[in-house]
C-alpha cells in the first residue's frame, strides 16, 4: 500500500462516541460519521458499533482496503489489543484486530488514541518536517504522543508516552494510576473543573479577566504546566511541542507567556531549537491518525 490512491478507514473510539473516516491519500476525506460508542455496555456492545461503522462505509460502496482504530488505554499494537481503558466498561486483553480481521477479512491495526494524534499531525499537519516531536492532549487527563528520530515511538510494551503521568509534586494529589503528583491531576480539564468547583475549562478561561478567582486557577495552572514542559522538553529535545484538546483553545493566549517561560528554564540548546504550537486537526486527529497509520500496512 501507500499509493496515493489508497482508501483506509480511521475509526476512534471515545468513551461516548465512535467517529469514523475514509481516506483518501494524506488529507482527503470521503465520508465523516460519529455513531454512539456503546463503550460502557462492555466489548460486544463496542464490536457492535464498529460493525455498523464500517458498514456504513461498504454500503456508501468506498472501496477501502484497511480499518485503523485508535482508543484512549493501554493498547498493545503488536498484537492489536487494548489492554485496557479508562473509557471503556469490563474491558480486559480485548483483540480489536481480530474482530475486522473476523468481521471484514480486512487488514487492521490498533493504536492509542494519542499516538494516532501525534501521527496525523506529523504526517499532514502542524508537525510536518520535524523529526523529534512530542504531542499533548489535553482533555480529561493528559495524553501523549512521540515522534522520535522520524518515527512514532511506541517503547518496548507500546506504552511510551504518558506524559500525564509524570510527577510533578512529589507529595501531589493521588491520582487514579496509582502514583501522585502527576501531571494531569493539575493541568487536565479535569483538574481546571474541580479547582472551578464545576466550571468548565471553557468558562473559567473566558471570564478570568472579570472574575479573579478564575484568573488565580489559571495561574496556577500555567504555573505547573511550565514545570511539566521544561521537563518533557529536556527529556526529548523535541524541535516542536504541540498542544491539542479540550483546554487548547484557553491557553492559546496564553501561548507566547508560557514559550517563553519555558525556553527561558529549558537548556539553552534545547531552548534554542524548540517551538509550541497547537495542533491543526483539533477533534479529527485521532481517526485521521488511525487511517494514515493503516496506509503502513
Amino acid at each position: 500500500m501507500g499509493t496515493k490512491q489508497t482508501i483506509t478507514l480511521g475509526l476512534d473510539i471515545g468513551g461516548t462516541k465512535l467517529k469514523a473516516i475514509a481516506l483518501q491519500g494524506n488529507t482527503e476525506i470521503l465520508k465523516e460519521i460519529s455513531i454512539p460508542s456503546l463503550a460502557d455496555q462492555g466489548p460486544e456492545s463496542v464490536r457492535k458499533a464498529v460493525r455498523e461503522a464500517v458498514e456504513s462505509f461498504k454500503s456508501a460502496q468506498i472501496p477501502f482496503q484497511a480499518v485503523g482504530i485508535g482508543c484512549a488505554g493501554s493498547v498493545d499494537s503488536a498484537r492489536g489489543i487494548v489492554r485496557n481503558s479508562p473509557n471503556f466498561a469490563h474491558w480486559s486483553q480485548i483483540n480489536i484486530r481480530e474482530w475486522i480481521e473476523a468481521d471484514f477479512q480486512l487488514p487492521a491495526c490498533v493504536e492509542n488514541d494519542a499516538k494516532c494524534a501525534v501521527f496525523a499531525e506529523w504526517k499532514a499537519g502542524a508537525g510536518r518536517g520535524y523529526e523529534n516531536l512530542v504531542l499533548l492532549t489535553l482533555g480529561t487527563g493528559i495524553g501523549g504522543g512521540l515522534i522520535l528520530g522520524g518515527n512514532l515511538y511506541r517503547g518496548s510494551t507500546g506504552t511510551a508516552g504518558e506524559l500525564g503521568h509524570l510527577t510533578i509534586h512529589a507529595d501531589g494529589l493521588p491520582c487514579p494510576c496509582g502514583n501522585q503528583g502527576c501531571f494531569e491531576r493539575y493541568c487536565s480539564a479535569t483538574a481546571v473543573k474541580l479547582q472551578a468547583r464545576g466550571i468548565s475549562p471553557k468558562e473559567v478561561f473566558s471570564k478570568a479577566a472579570i472574575i479573579p478567582e478564575y484568573q488565580r486557577i489559571i495561574d496556577t495552572f500555567i504555573k505547573n504546566f511550565q514545570v511539566g514542559l521544561v521537563g518533557i522538553a529536556n527529556v526529548f529535545d523535541p524541535e516542536c511541542i504541540l498542544l491539542g484538546g479540550a483546554v487548547t483553545d484557553g491557553l492559546a493566549l496564553y501561548l507566547d507567556q508560557i514559550t517563553a517561560w519555558v525556553k527561558a528554564h529549558a537548556f539553552p540548546a534545547v531552548a534554542a531549537n524548540l517551538s509550541i504550537k497547537t495542533t491543526q486537526f483539533k477533534n479529527l486527529s485521532g481517526s485521521l491518525g488511525a487511517a494514515l497509520l493503516a496506509q503502513e500496512l
